[in-house]
């Protein structure tokens, strides 16, 4: 029987004996793919398979924009896990169908919901981002993480204070922060935004 909801309804935003850390990122192709904030909740289910393998509700997803490029040191998105799922129930859930890529709209076409088994074999739908040059990286971990709380800045993406650079991850992979007054200061200046989409995917080449 599939979950009827997202995530624990017990979960409260910002409970600080909930969350467990920080899991920050250099975005290098920012296109509402990986990840997908629109249908109402943000996933990320395809691409960093390292955080996807070891992000617990809770956890703090954070995306920074590249050193090379215009976001440098800026927020793209933050994100509060609230459920993590398999690829199997990702694709099968029929709350998940909205994230299936469709030529419904343009939002729809960045659904990231393309995994599936088919005889014991990993299959991929069709999309604009990843190809079957892609298959091997993304299910390196078959897990989806699900965030109701997240703020998707795009190209409105505002700069960390200073304060706050410690959060920023230079180079490939990812980081995380434990430190309990860095967190806390980090989602009290968050929590001045509402939550939700801000502007459109920051990737000049966008699709």
């Amino acid at each position: 029987m599939w979950r009827a909801c997202l995530g624990n309804s017990d979960f409260r935003l910002f409970n600080r004996d909930e969350i467990m850390k920080i899991m920050s990122y250099i975005i290098t192709h920012d296109y509402g793919f990986a990840p997908n904030p629109y249908g109402g909740f943000l996933t990320l289910a395809t691409c960093k398979p390292k955080i996807r393998n070891s992000a617990k509700i809770g956890d703090i997803l954070v995306g920074i924009g590249s050193s090379t490029g215009a976001y440098k040191n800026r927020l793209i998105y933050a994100a509060q896990v609230s459920d993590v799922v398999n690829m199997n129930e990702y694709f099968e859930n029929p709350i998940y169908q909205v994230k299936k890529p469709s030529d419904e709209n343009i939002l729809r076409r960045k659904g990231d919901n393309i995994y599936y088994r088919e005889n014991g074999t990993w299959t991929q739908l069709n999309n604009p981002f990843h190809d079957e040059g892609n298959m091997s990286h993304d299910l390196n971990s078959t897990n989806v993480l699900i965030c109701k709380d997240f703020w998707y800045f795009g190209n409105k993406a505002p700069l960390l204070p200073e304060n706050f650079l410690g959060i920023v991850k230079k180079g490939p992979g990812h980081k995380n922060i434990n430190d309990h007054i860095l967190v806390s200061s980090f989602l009290d200046w968050l929590a001045v935004y509402e939550k939700g989409i801000f502007g459109k995917p920051s990737s000049l080449e966008n699709r």
